[in-house]
């Protein structure tokens, strides 16, 4: 995927049922511009197949509107600012619609840590393996989205082992592994890192960094700053890796800017989602197994 005007019509089409990628590249080849998609999706009528027959038909080209609507309550002619969007409603989605599919089934309780806490409470054993799942979930989901922002920014794909996403200066190539914060690499990680390093033929031409989507260069931990080959060259942080990677002082402002904007536009209470789900769940175990210390140690006779 290259993240310009022609994958982001492929990606919106093929949330249609009955859209798959032949028919969604169709689509943006004749669209060719997502203002196109925006003022002009009647057209998509004319759009025939080699036999005659319509390419798309009437319930499809409603619902792609409807898509439309829903994804840009605003038109957004910018593209890193459309594909943005995109991507963070989508991650939200996401987020919300596994939150409201969590069982009790799916919490995955380990009776050692309950042994380890004292838990005696079924509402804290509940509570704490909801957040944790969540949690777990929600960081890794995070995970791709931000690799699709960057890549929407300005970077490429690296084809280094190692090594995420890629950006070009001045004929160099600036190779980086992507973490999320200065505080989630082991030791072991870093000298992993390192033999990628290691491995790099053309030094002078591909230059291995380290980069971070938030934090500041004083909150970088001490394995890296100790360990990592080149450092503090071969590191960069926060809103400095973001202008970097999109050539544009204050792009990590402006990126923070789309996400509030997109987010008032549609608003969603996270933390009231979070709040019924958990307490339905205590219902649920207090349905199925009772209430307090009796019916943890009940529980934990299926995990054993």
């Amino acid at each position: 995927m290259n993240y310009d005007e022609k994958d982001l019509i492929v990606y919106l089409c093929k949330k249609i049922s009955g859209i798959g990628d032949k028919t969604a590249s169709a689509i943006s080849v004749y669209l060719e511009k997502l203002s196109n998609l925006f003022e002009n999706i009647e057209k998509l009528n004319d759009l025939r197949k080699v036999s005659g027959k319509n390419l798309l038909d009437p319930k499809q080209i409603k619902e792609l509107s409807i898509i439309l609507t829903e994804y840009f309550p605003q038109k957004m002619l910018d593209i890193r600012y459309a594909w943005i969007s995109v991507l963070i409603r989508d991650f939200v989605k996401n987020s919300i619609r596994e939150i409201k599919e969590t069982t009790l089934d799916t919490l995955l309780i380990n009776p050692f840590l309950i042994k380890a806490f004292g838990f005696d409470d079924h509402c804290e054993v509940v509570t704490f393996y909801f957040y944790q799942k969540v949690t777990r979930s929600i960081v890794t989901s995070w995970g791709f989205i931000v690799e699709g922002v960057l890549l929407c920014s300005g970077a490429e794909k690296s084809d280094l082992e190692g090594f995420d996403i890629m950006i070009t200066r001045e004929e160099k190539e600036y190779h980086f592994q992507v973490k999320s914060s200065p505080n989630t690499m082991s030791i072991e990680q870093v000298r992993q890192l390192n033999a990628h390093i290691q491995k790099i033929k053309d030094i002078s031409k591909q230059v291995p960094m380290l980069g971070m989507t938030y934090g500041k260069r004083e909150q970088i931990n001490t394995q890296i700053q100790s360990t990592l080959i080149g450092y503090p060259k071969s590191a960069i942080i926060g809103k400095e890796f973001w202008d970097f990677i999109a050539k544009e002082e204050g792009y990590c402002k402006k990126i923070l800017n789309w996400i509030n904007e997109v987010m008032k536009l549609q608003p969603t209470n996270f933390s009231e989602t979070l709040e019924e789900k958990k307490l339905s769940l205590i219902k649920d175990w207090e349905n199925s197994w009772g209430k307090g210390k009796i019916s943890i140690d009940n529980v934990l006779k299926n995990y054993l």
